[in-house]
């Protein structure tokens, strides 16, 4: 028995995060040339500005290249946990996986949530109106993971 599930990623998000990266980093390199030019009236403000614009938008620019901003398909096998995303693939053992946990978001039951840990990496699964397909894999991965109170007995 095996579960697989893809969550789509629209590009234009990622696109979206680069622009403004390069904007906020545009302007704060703007900010550092006024600064040393000598037109600023408050040099010290004007850094701590340029230092967090610039870092800001270094920061949306490495975002838009991380694992989770492409499209990625979750498939749960006997086997283990495999991950397929942009850079390849990862598979995870369920001796891997240390926790798993289900968090139904929404009240009236539309958007479910599968988070999963696996050594330093973390996996937030989100299902929309597949409430139904996400117990399932919950149940199916919590079955098979080693349990901290199991190993104490």
């Amino acid at each position: 028995m095996s579960y697989t599930y893809t969550v789509q990623k629209a590009k234009v998000n990622r696109v979206t995060y680069r622009v403004m990266g390069i904007i906020f980093t545009v302007i704060a390199v703007l900010q550092v040339i006024t600064l040393v030019k000598g037109y600023s009236k408050h040099p010290m403000l004007t850094g701590m500005f340029a230092f967090f614009l610039g870092a800001y938008g270094i920061y949306l620019i490495r975002m838009s290249f991380r694992k989770q901003a492409f499209d990625i398909t979750y498939k749960f096998s006997e086997e283990g946990f495999l991950v397929t995303h942009h850079y390849g693939e990862t598979l995870y053992t369920f001796d891997d996986i240390e926790v798993v946990t289900m968090v139904i978001a929404d009240e009236n039951l539309i958007f479910y949530v599968l988070n999963l840990k696996a050594g330093k990496d973390v996996y937030s699964i989100p299902f929309t109106m597949k409430g139904a397909l996400c117990e399932k894999i919950y149940e199916f991965v919590h079955a098979r993971i080693k349990h901290k109170d199991e190993d104490e007995d």
